[in-house]
């Protein structure tokens, strides 16, 4: 805006083209949108007035107000920094000259009162300073700045005209990355666009034609200045990288398809070597041996480990040492399998044809994960290296391997099995999948080898596998386990396969199904055998058998002996039997060769209660078909709680069962009654309870009435079902009484008729008593179930815990497994967390971190038990486990997310070297633009407090917020430079003078610092201005009278001011900052330290709280 000169001016010819520079002003006014700069500030004078020249990039209002000997100058606009010589230039007008803080104003002290003439000439601005006896017109503009304006408002008025809008100018992110031997710089470009390197003396530039611009925030503060400079500028046509080497540095161009390179190498790459000529060739041959001598032995050449491929494009799962792993392929699902319990985290970038079929799940000492197997293609497993890991790849082929194939070997006692040579075998164990139970071995994938094909054999099948061996079970009692030389296969009573050494021919067509159940005259339990058995007297039967072994020849001594087992098992004594047709067996091999021998066996071990021992014999090849024998693993279905499989044995024993007689008969039909009630047939259920019913003993009644109470309660008659419960805890047997009390106390607590801490003390009474069966991994369960209700978290998990030690297969043990694992992960990231104290939550989380999920889940649990380690100001806990997490779990983005956390903890551990390397390994290019910026000024923090306040300066360079505004005061400050400090505090405060409003505690602690940092400046006019805002505001605050005492013209002189400064100066900054930045970024900021304390409440380890 024009200035007035005071008085009327007559015309002057250079007043034409003074108007045109005004509207080309307002033009590129209306045209520019960005911010203006002050590029350069000169004084002069001569001829009796003195001149001041402002050359700005894009024109500004300007307007001069005179107070006393103070000029102010006042832009239309915030104006960036530039050069500025104008005291120097007229030293006789002007003797001081400041910016205010905001950029709005330039203040002058003047030497005397003068009469000021403002002019506006474009992007340049004069003002003069005219004495007061100055009479006539102005001094005029220059003439070349009067050509100039004319030119240019011509053209301007063309642009008008043509009205052609400039296109919108796109963005190329620049990326800086390090390793030992260079620096490099990189630019990815869209596709097809065209590029030019050219040398510049000794510099390098890069010519983009086209409107863009190269975005270098990525450089700032990270760029070694050792190493050169580099300068970015772009104008409406084409943009431009300048690199600059310093001395010693050599740059290296290149472009790889759209990505161009730019390395700066401080020494010269190492020559590619030359192939290395074998020793074999090389070493001379050696003379021919003497008659009579022997020739001389030449060691053979040691071969070298073959070397691992690199990672590449496939799924890479890094480990910090390499565990071993198995992969197999059934029924077009691909299964991946990590002998580790820690957590494995898919790839976030995943080939689109490796779809995963859920989450990584354990089992056992595994982590499992099972992909959908990609049609028309082949998925492999291989061993890589960068990182030490796996990498599973899909593709038109597979690496090449060795074929493994079963080979027939026999074991003790001359027992026959299987061996398949796996080199490199490691940890195996069994996988419940798809209702399968498959073996699983793994291997180090060093030496390939894999099974290409199917081989199937009776007892088991392998399953096509390209790492590790995977064994399918079609036998119960299937054993395998790695060996010296591989991996062993068998069973208790030896396996059915091929004479032949090499097996492998087996694996022709599926193996047949069981042949159905034939009919069998003879049967180990006749009712009529067993009946005459039990009459008279037992020791006078006993007495007969033992008489007729002893006076048995030596052929027909085995008969003998079986006769005398089936008088004792009919009379109870099992344990008896069972040592007489042992030693049967051994004395008589056709008593050991017949298979009614191995049932007997085994129903002996039955009765007796020796189910694992069992199983095998009653398994055997020979009694596949044996209705008997279906009928007593029907007994052992049972047992294990497989019941489809006990129904399917009962209904195909029918026949047998009704030979049976009624004692033994009843124990079957309570079993299978039990096994209807299971299932939910609660027609069969009342069918067998009445069959059970004849012959029964007093136990087999009490299990029958318990039976019939919970056909009551599931059928909706709970109130019998209990008073049958409460009925048969007291008065029956105990194994019965042991369930009754179990079912009583779980139905009455859901009925509302036991409270919970009844309900609990019962059931933990009953868990002390009664151990074994289904009757234990029931009170497991429900007490779990209970505890969860009570919130008793550690409780629930040490029952988990246990029951998973006690039957691990078992459906209730799985289901309290599951709710386990579900409620430790509400606790740490739902709801049920926010009434947990932070050492509770930590206590639970280190002794019962087995129960995380697996995947992301777990790694966000542990970002939140960071956090809480943090507020309970336990910052090297938390530092520990977000190490952990950036060097073993997290990739990409998320890795870098949460080592800005982990930076944060160290700035606040006092470590800002260490803050500033945990940037440094993890920086990447492409971050999302909030994690960019929350890294920068984490960054610029680190680098302030390691006294590098340029670069720290740099880094931030660009940044806006409050936050970055703040973090400039602070490096300012820490670096002293007051002057400076006292503007950016005085920046931080904004209009806040205007508002009237009463400031705030943070509001007066900034304007406390900028009166400090003016006074240490010697800045009068700063703190002249600073006064005038904010005297008023902090009148009215508690710290009046030390503002009072700060702005004083002599303060800086008295005691009570260098008493404040040193206060001031020792004060932290840290905890400004980071206020700040959890405003920025509360999602993903560290919480305040120390903010959270113990809770009193925890529940420590083994307490038992009330309820």
């Amino acid at each position: 805006m024009q200035g007035g000169f005071g008085r009327a001016s007559r015309h002057r010819p250079g007043r034409t083209f003074l108007r045109a520079g005004l509207a080309l002003g307002l033009c590129l006014t209306a045209l520019g949108a960005e911010a203006a700069k002050l590029v350069s500030a000169k004084g002069s004078q001569a001829e009796g007035y003195g001149r001041i020249v402002l050359t700005f990039d894009t024109p500004v209002s300007v307007k001069a107000r005179q107070s006393g000997t103070v000029l102010v100058l006042g832009f239309g606009e915030a104006v960036s920094a530039g050069p500025e010589r104008i005291a120097a230039g007229m030293p006789d007008y002007v003797s001081a000259v400041r910016r205010d803080p905001d950029g709005a104003a330039m203040r002058l002290a003047l030497q005397r009162g003068y009469r000021i003439n403002v002019q506006d000439a474009a992007e340049q601005v004069f003002i003069d300073l005219l004495p007061e006896s100055w009479s006539g017109f102005p001094p005029p503009l220059p003439p070349e700045v009067v050509a100039d304006l004319a030119r240019r408002a011509a053209a301007a008025e063309a642009q008008l005209k043509a009205r052609n809008p400039l296109p919108a100018r796109r963005t190329l992110s620049l990326e800086l990355s390090h390793n030992p031997q260079r620096t490099r710089l990189s630019l990815a470009l869209p596709e097809g666009t065209e590029a030019a390197f050219t040398p510049q003396g000794t510099a390098t530039r890069l010519t983009l034609p086209g409107v863009w611009r190269i975005d270098d925030r990525s450089l700032r503060g990270r760029f070694d200045p050792a190493l050169g400079h580099v300068a970015v500028d772009a104008d409406d046509k084409e943009a431009h990288l300048l690199v600059t080497p310093a001395d010693g540095v050599t740059v290296l161009t290149a472009r790889d398809g759209d990505i161009l390179t730019v390395d700066l190498l401080t020494k010269p790459l190492p020559a590619p070597a030359l192939p290395a000529v074998r020793e074999a060739a090389a070493a001379p041959a050696p003379p021919p041996a003497k008659a009579g001598e022997a020739a001389p032995v030449v060691a053979p050449p040691r071969v070298a480990p073959p070397a691992l491929p690199k990672a590449g494009a496939g799924l890479v799962f890094p480990f910090q040492k390499r565990v071993p792993a198995a992969l197999f392929e059934r029924g077009g699902v691909v299964t991946l399998v990590f002998a580790t319990t820690d957590p494995v985290v898919l790839p976030a970038k995943a080939p689109a044809d490796l779809v995963a079929l859920g989450e990584p799940s354990r089992s056992g000492g595994f982590t499992v994960l099972r992909f959908a197997k990609p049609a028309g293609r082949l998925v492999d497993l291989f061993p890589v290296t960068e990182p030490d890991g796996w990498e599973l790849a899909s593709g038109d082929g597979t690496v090449a391997s060795e074929s493994l194939t079963a080979q027939r070997r026999q074991g003790q006692r001359e027992r026959i099995g299987v061996a398949v040579r796996l080199p490199g075998a490691g940890p195996a164990g069994w996988l419940d999948l798809d209702g399968e139970r498959i073996a699983v071995v793994t291997a180090d994938g060093l030496k390939r080898a894999a099974v290409a094909k199917a081989q199937r054999f009776v007892e088991f099948e392998l399953i096509p596998s390209r790492v590790g061996l995977a064994v399918l079970a079609l036998a119960d009692d299937l054993t395998v386990r790695p060996d010296l030389d591989g991996v062993a296969i068998g069973r208790e009573g030896g396996m059915a396969v091929s004479g032949s050494d090499n097996v492998a021919a087996a694996s022709g067509p599926p193996r047949a199904p069981d042949p159905p159940v034939g009919a069998v005259s003879d049967l180990v339990i006749d009712s009529d055998a067993w009946e005459r058995a039990r009459r008279g007297d037992v020791r006078t039967a006993l007495r007969e058998g033992y008489n007729q072994v002893a006076e048995a020849s030596r052929r027909d001594r085995g008969a003998a002996q079986v006769a005398l087992a089936r008088t004792m098992m009919a009379n109870g004594l099992d344990a008896e039997a069972l040592g007489a047709l042992t030693t049967a067996a051994a004395d008589d091999v056709v008593v050991e060769g017949d298979p009614m021998t191995g049932l007997m066996r085994g129903i002996l071990l039955t009765r007796m209660g020796r189910l694992q021992e069992a199983r095998p014999l009653l398994t055997a090849n020979q009694l596949v078909a044996n209705p008997e024998a279906r009928l007593w693993r029907g007994l052992l279905d049972a047992e294990a709680g497989r019941w489809s499989d006990a129904r399917a044995a009962f209904q195909a024993g029918g026949g047998v069962l009704r030979r049976y007689p009624d004692e033994v008969a009843a124990r079957f039909n309570v079993v299978a009654a039990e096994t209807a009630v299971e299932l939910g047939d609660w027609e069969e259920a009342s069918r067998a309870l009445t069959a059970a019913g004849r012959g029964a003993s007093d136990e087999i009644r009490d299990r029958i009435t318990l039976l019939r109470a919970r056909i009551d309660e599931a059928t909706g008659r709970g109130t019998a079902a209990l008073a049958a419960y409460e009925a048969l805890s007291t008065q029956s047997a105990w194994p019965v009484a042991a369930a009754a009390t179990l079912r009583a106390t779980a139905l009455g607590h859901m009925l509302g008729k036991t409270t919970l801490p009844d309900a609990i003390d019962r059931l933990e009474g009953l868990q002390l008593t009664w151990h074994g069966g289904p009757t234990e991994i029931g009170t497991l369960a429900a007490l779990g179930g209970l505890y969860e209700e009570a919130g008793r978290w550690r409780k629930v998990f040490t029952t988990a815990r246990r029951g998973t030690a006690l039957a691990p297969e078992a459906p209730a043990i799985r289901s309290l497994q599951e709710h386990a694992q579900t409620a430790f992960e509400d606790l740490f990231l739902g709801a049920r967390g926010e009434k947990l104290g932070g050492v509770e939550a930590l206590a639970l989380y280190f002794d019962f971190k087995d129960f995380a999920p697996p995947g992301r889940r777990a790694d966000e649990i542990v970002r939140r038990l960071a956090d809480r380690l943090v507020a309970l100001d336990l910052l090297d806990s938390a530092d520990e486990l977000l190490q952990y997490q950036i060097e073993r779990r997290l990739t990409g983005p998320a890795r870098a997310s949460v080592s800005a956390r982990l930076a944060t903890i160290r700035l606040m551990e006092g470590k800002p070297l260490e803050a500033l390397a945990t940037l440094d390994a993890t920086h990447l290019p492409g971050l999302p633009e909030d994690v960019r910026r929350a890294r920068a000024l984490l960054r610029a923090r680190a680098l302030s407090d390691l006294s590098r306040t340029d670069l720290a300066l740099e880094t931030v360079e660009g940044e806006t917020g409050t936050d970055a505004d703040r973090l400039r005061a602070d490096i300012l400050w820490a670096a002293r430079r007051w002057r400076e400090a006292g503007e950016a505090h005085e920046l931080l405060l904004g209009p806040a003078w205007r508002s009237g409003k009463p400031l705030d505690d943070a509001a007066q602690a900034d304007v406390i610092r900028a009166a400090i940092a003016y006074g240490l400046a010697g800045e009068g006019l700063g703190l002249e201005r600073l006064k005038a805002k904010f005297s008023g505001l902090m009148a009215e605050s508690a710290d009046a009278r030390t503002f009072a005492m700060l702005t004083r013209p002599d303060a800086a002189r008295s005691p009570a001011f260098r008493d404040a400064a040193l206060k001031a100066t020792k004060a932290e900054t840290l905890a400004a900052f980071l206020t700040e930045y959890r405003k920025r970024y509360p999602d993903t900021a560290v919480p305040e330290r120390g903010t959270e304390s113990p809770a009193p409440r925890a529940e420590a380890p083994g307490a038992t709280p009330p309820g």
